[in-house]
């Protein structure tokens, strides 16, 4: 697949017959038009989907035979200068830069005689453009019928898209309110053009020869293309309608294993409203939570309004998310486990295959942001992470807090103002919560001299001024509330 390019584009200047512009003469030949197509955001070159076919094969810039459609606007709504020009890409001019025509039937690259564009894009001040061409947009005079291009496009996405996405694509470059994609930029005699998607993509990869059990967008049934298979996995997109909440539920058997990835959002926690030429990629490198969740409460690191975990209540909302506990973690250990305490620290450890098991992380140690350890990273993914000890000694510093409820405890910014709510939840054992009324959050920091322990927060329902406790046990359960970089 070759990758993007921008292409100057040689504009001759001669009247243009049966077109709806009038004559306008050959003062301003030396216009030109660059034209772009843009990657689908969240894929690099190599990798973005394919746009449509040429007369070379697949591919991801226009070549010789490729036309797309062209309307040209004044000043005013009514002042329509060219209707659906059909705009043909002919070939490579001498020293080597693509030439576009308008196009009449026969055209091809060895023949000269082709309508070559007038200057109307020099007098218009509104452009759509779009790929492919369709004849029957002919019909459309107004920038209202013009809209529907896109609107009726969306109403044709099919749910099952097995048999490939390329006939359901569209790509526009369009400066007219209401209807910006793309890119168009004026600037002295040049107009440049950025195709882009109107379509937002679902991208995401299970192992190869893996089972559908269900897979659902929005809560109705889809079926997507089989993009290609590459080590082992089988990679699958589907186009949808951006501006609704990405709400993905995949399910596959694997080897008699049942699989689920999934964005979580039909409880509209942490709603992803999806935009127009993104991709979104919730597959299992994925980020669970995404960073729209963080909170800036003016330090170097933006937290979470919820506790890890706590997007798996079968009862939580957006509203009352920050009042469950979540999962409790022993120190070091980087997912769920059965049981917590120091038999399951023990056990654990005894099985860790993976490297220094956690109990042997000298003293001073920070996992932060490392998988192998920490279970923010690896069960949300993106860069959600541990805090470490001085990061909640700067989250500290950075707000006031107030006892809420003797349940819970507010940070609010100085700076942002804007707050956070820490639950207490004590701490467990093995057997159950211990200290209800108290606030313990772990950070991914390990005692400064002792193996045996690590950094925890400190906070009760009759003190609003939190402390660091550094003598938890790593094998204690303790509940971790994520942060990421700013």
């Amino acid at each position: 697949m070759k990758n993007i390019t921008c292409i100057p584009i040689v504009l001759l200047v001669i009247f243009l017959a049966g077109c709806s512009a009038e004559p306008i003469g050959g003062e301003d030949a030396d216009w030109k038009l660059n034209v772009d197509i843009r990657n689908m955001q969240g894929l690099s070159a190599a990798t973005t989907r394919v746009v449509y076919s040429g007369l070379n094969g697949e591919h991801s810039e226009f070549e010789t035979g490729d036309c797309f459609g062209l309307f040209v606007f004044g000043a005013e709504d009514n002042d329509l200068l060219a209707r659906n020009m059909k705009v043909y890409c002919s070939g490579l001019d001498n020293s080597g830069n693509t030439v576009w025509s308008i196009y009449k039937e026969g055209a091809s690259a060895e023949n000269s005689s082709n309508y070559p564009l007038s200057e109307i894009l020099s007098r218009g001040t509104r452009y759509f453009a779009y790929y492919p061409y369709n004849p029957a947009n002919d019909a459309l005079l107004t920038i209202p019928t013009l809209q529907t291009i896109v609107s009726s496009f969306y109403t044709a996405l099919p749910s099952d898209q097995s048999g490939g996405y390329t006939p359901y694509d569209l790509l526009v470059a369009s400066n007219i309110s209401g209807c910006e994609y793309g890119e168009v930029l004026l600037s002295g005699k040049t107009v440049s053009l950025t195709f882009a998607h109107v379509t937002g993509m679902l991208r995401f990869l299970i192992p190869t020869g893996s089972q559908k059990y269900d897979y659902l967008f929005g809560g109705a049934d889809f079926t997507p293309y089989l993009m290609n298979t590459d080590s082992g996995l089988d990679e699958y997109r589907y186009l949808f309608k951006p501006g609704c909440i990405l709400d993905f539920c995949l399910k596959y058997v694997h080897d008699g294993k049942l699989y689920r990835v999934e964005t979580g959002n039909a409880k509209n926690i942490w709603p992803v409203r999806t935009e127009a030429g993104h991709c979104y990629m919730p597959d299992e490198n994925h980020q669970k939570v995404p960073h729209s969740i963080g909170v800036d409460m003016g330090t170097s690191v933006m937290w979470a309004s919820f506790n890890l975990g706590a997007e798996d209540e079968p009862t939580a909302t957006a509203g009352n998310i920050s009042s469950f506990l979540g999962y409790w973690f022993m120190w070091g250990v980087n997912k769920v486990t059965d049981a917590v305490g120091n038999p399951a620290f023990t056990n654990y450890n005894n099985s860790f295959t993976g490297g220094t098991k956690p109990k042997d992380l000298p003293a001073g140690y920070d996992y932060s942001g490392d998988p192998l350890y920490d279970a923010a990273r690896a069960i949300w993914g993106g860069e959600w992470r541990t805090p470490t000890l001085a990061e909640w000694q700067e989250l500290y510093s950075a707000c006031t807090c107030t006892v809420t409820n003797n349940t819970s405890i507010r940070f609010t910014s100085k700076t942002t103002g804007n707050s956070i709510d820490l639950f207490y939840a004590g701490y467990n054992n093995g057997s159950g919560a211990s200290q209800p009324n108290r606030g313990y959050y772990w950070s991914s920091t390990s005692h400064a001299t002792n193996i045996l322990k690590a950094n925890s927060t400190f906070f009760n329902e009759s003190s609003n001024t939190p402390s660091i406790n550094s003598s938890a046990d790593r094998y204690t359960g303790l509940p971790i509330r994520p942060v990421y970089t700013k």
